[in-house]
């Protein structure tokens, strides 16, 4: 049976995991196609990406350019990278000199060919993700989604998993061309979660001193 200090500890230690959940997601408020978390976990241990998650759509904001892509609904764009593959709804994407696809971090986009290869970004990307120029279809964009027992490591708004991990193809969710997805995060309520938080890991503390008092009292007049 737990004694009240490993209860109080235990408590404590729950609600400081629940304020680094909610330090990182207002760190990245403004993040493209950023997440909310949901759990405590740390985002180094492996959690279940079905369960981890806030997925409510985040508002659409229009840019006009061609290699930026939104997704509606509750697919992934997926990117390969020697570490694995990753799963983001950051659509800010570039044409490297090879003609590849990727990311502000180097990574590559899949396309259900493999790595998306473009001659140029005059390219139209339809609701599908079929990615066609003026000579027809070149390639249709994969979009993905993590099963109910896929896990991975979620940072900055994006699941690693390794290349083995089972993953659904995802066929329903939209593409918009021109437009990046805004971080879902709303501030107002990882505010009020913070304070809360906050004062019960006060309460904790000062029942945990109250209690080592209340103890250190009956010992001394079990002592005498």
């Amino acid at each position: 049976m737990e004694n009240v200090s490993e209860i109080v500890a235990s408590s404590i230690t729950r609600n400081l995991e629940t304020l680094e959940r909610i330090s990182s997601n207002t760190q990245n408020v403004t993040t493209v196609g950023f997440k909310s978390r949901l759990h405590s976990e740390s985002s180094s241990e492996s959690t279940s990406m079905a369960q981890a998650i806030d997925m409510s759509q985040g508002e659409l904001r229009q840019t006009r350019r061609s290699l930026d892509l939104a997704i509606k609904g509750s697919g992934w764009f997926l990117l390969k990278q020697d570490d694995g593959l990753y799963l983001t709804r950051n659509g800010q994407f570039r044409l490297t000199g090879n003609g590849q696809v990727i990311d502000a971090k180097g990574r590559i986009l899949q396309g259900q060919n493999g790595d998306l290869l473009l001659d140029s970004s005059n390219v139209s990307v339809s609701s599908n993700g079929e990615i066609s120029d003026l000579n027809g279809s070149l390639d249709r964009l994969l979009l993905v989604s993590p099963t109910a027992t896929t896990k991975g490591q979620y940072v900055g708004g994006e699941w690693h998993v390794s290349p083995s991990t089972t993953l659904d193809i995802d066929s329903s969710s939209q593409v918009l061309q021109g437009y990046l997805e805004q971080s879902n995060v709303d501030p107002s309520t990882e505010v009020l979660e913070m304070m809360s938080a906050r004062r019960h890991v006060e309460t904790m503390q000062k029942t945990l001193v109250a209690y080592n008092e209340t103890l250190g009292k009956a010992i001394s007049e079990l002592g005498k």
